[in-house]
């Protein structure tokens, strides 16, 4: 196959075409969708604290509908899908595109190989160092407490009451046997927090380990997620969604569970499969379920979840709007992210590879030029 000519190696072009003192060329970055608002106001506080006013050398544009989008396609440089796809409809409107940024790590609404096709970069902010792990390991940590302590029904009953104390009592994550499901950055925080809490800990990663930089973290470490279930009290999903863990919590494995397990999810939403999870909260069988990715649904989707649905209208459950990476230390002016992110921006205008480029080829076809339009 011939390899993609990559368009961010091309020299920026103004709005009409023509690069002149009085037709500057300009990076018009697209951000799609209406969800996660702080992304488009700190990259550009960060990209004016950098020296690069809104209409001068960059333009940020917010399409925060399907239709917006495509309009803005045809003139987006650099293009930040947050929970929008980015299919071959899209990509192939985008005719100068360059990037496709995601303001975080999932890319799994991104089209990648349809993306490369047609010689567009795609780059994404890795959890390790951006504030993501630590944020959803927090998360994570909130919702199993507040399922653990009957925060949202159980206790604001009682202070209503004024009922001091009460019942059932509260429950705490130390001495409970909690299973962490993945161990990439954000389930190996969780590990190491988790343990300081006095919590005992089981990881379980069907991929090879990784090494722990933390020598003080000692987790029990089992490859296969059936082996922890009998023995958990709080199970947290903190994988991504692949062919193998897709339902993953299902009726088999679920069964598989001590009566009253509580589960939590900062994954994705279809790392749950909904009637299995709908059947164990109303018996019984699961104790409470808390999830900050919605579920997955024969007919709606995962996100936004629907705050109506009969899941989410259960004593026992929460769910978040996705929140569980969305802080201060990650998207604000001054987050990891956000400066990941103007990186990524600045290198396109300077015809750079972006920092991380997800789908760089893994020959040695690329060498930093492409035969049309020179080096880089």
């Amino acid at each position: 196959m011939t390899p993609p000519a990559w368009r961010f190696l091309r020299p920026l072009a103004s709005s009409t075409g023509k690069n002149t003192r009085s037709h500057r060329p300009k990076c018009r970055v697209v951000f799609a969708g209406r969800h996660f608002q702080a992304g488009l106001a700190s990259t550009h506080a960060l990209l004016q604290a950098h020296g690069r006013p809104q209409s001068a050398d960059i333009e940020l544009i917010h399409a925060p509908s399907r239709k917006e989008l495509m309009e803005a396609a045809p003139k987006a440089d650099v293009a930040l899908p947050f929970m929008e796809h980015f299919d071959k409809e899209f990509i192939r409107a985008a005719q100068r595109l360059r990037l496709i940024q995601q303001f975080g790590v999932g890319l799994e609404r991104v089209d990648i190989d349809e993306a490369t096709a047609h010689g567009i970069a795609v780059s994404n902010v890795p959890a390790v160092g951006s504030g993501n792990a630590e944020s959803t390991a927090e998360h994570a940590i909130m919702l199993a407490m507040m399922l653990l302590r009957h925060v949202p029904t159980d206790l604001p009953r009682r202070f209503e009451a004024g009922e001091l104390g009460g019942l059932p009592l509260p429950r705490t994550l130390y001495g409970k046997n909690v299973t962490v499901v993945g161990y990439g950055s954000v389930g190996s925080t969780l590990c190491r927090y988790l343990i300081s809490l006095g919590a005992n800990v089981t990881a379980v990663r069907n991929r090879k380990w990784c090494p722990i930089q933390d020598k003080e973290v000692i987790a029990k470490k089992l490859p296969c997620i059936k082996e922890a279930l009998p023995t958990t009290d709080v199970l947290i999903l903190a994988c991504t969604v692949t062919p193998v863990t897709w339902h993953l919590m299902n009726e088999e494995t679920i069964d598989l569970l001590p009566d009253g397990a509580l589960v939590v999810n900062v994954g994705r939403g279809p790392l749950v499969e909904y009637d299995a999870m709908l059947k164990a909260l109303k018996s019984g069988k699961v104790g409470g379920f808390a999830s900050d990715v919605g579920v997955s649904h024969p007919t709606k989707p995962s996100e936004p979840w629907d705050p109506i649905d009969e899941l989410s209208l259960l004593p026992n459950t929460i769910f978040t709007p996705h929140v569980g990476g969305y802080c201060d230390i990650s998207y604000g002016e001054g987050g990891s992210i956000t400066a990941a992110v103007v990186e990524s921006i600045e290198c396109i205008i300077r015809c750079e590879a972006p920092p991380v480029w997800f789908n760089k080829p893994q020959s040695d076809v690329f060498k930093g030029s492409d035969p049309e339009f020179g080096s880089g």
